[in-house]
């Protein structure tokens, strides 16, 4: 092969485990725990609704308040380690002066 021939394109109807090894790929596996994630996420979600809170606050009450409150403060929390990273990032020689 030289350096102008494309790579060879794997075999779609081989698989992707070596001879002898059975199971299931490995973007088989990521997307079954993406739907047994979401599933579940969904599942806690609809279990909101089977029982009376006892909350402080009138707005704790309703419906996937503490789910879509984490969400938001996962991406406040993401958002701000990338403003600061902006604050504390040092040039790429910092260290080799």
């Amino acid at each position: 092969m030289t350096r102008s021939d494309p790579p060879p394109r794997p075999d779609p109807g081989a698989s992707e485990h070596p001879p002898g090894v059975k199971g299931r790929s490995v973007r088989d596996s990521g997307a079954r725990l993406l739907v047994a994630l979401a599933v579940t996420c969904v599942c806690l979600a609809l279990s909101d609704l089977l029982y009376h809170k006892h909350t402080d606050f009138e707005f704790e009450s309703s419906f996937a308040f503490h789910g879509i409150f984490g969400f938001l403060a996962y991406i406040a929390i993401v958002n701000a380690a990338k403003l600061l990273r902006l604050w504390v990032k040092r040039p790429e020689d910092y260290y080799n002066d």
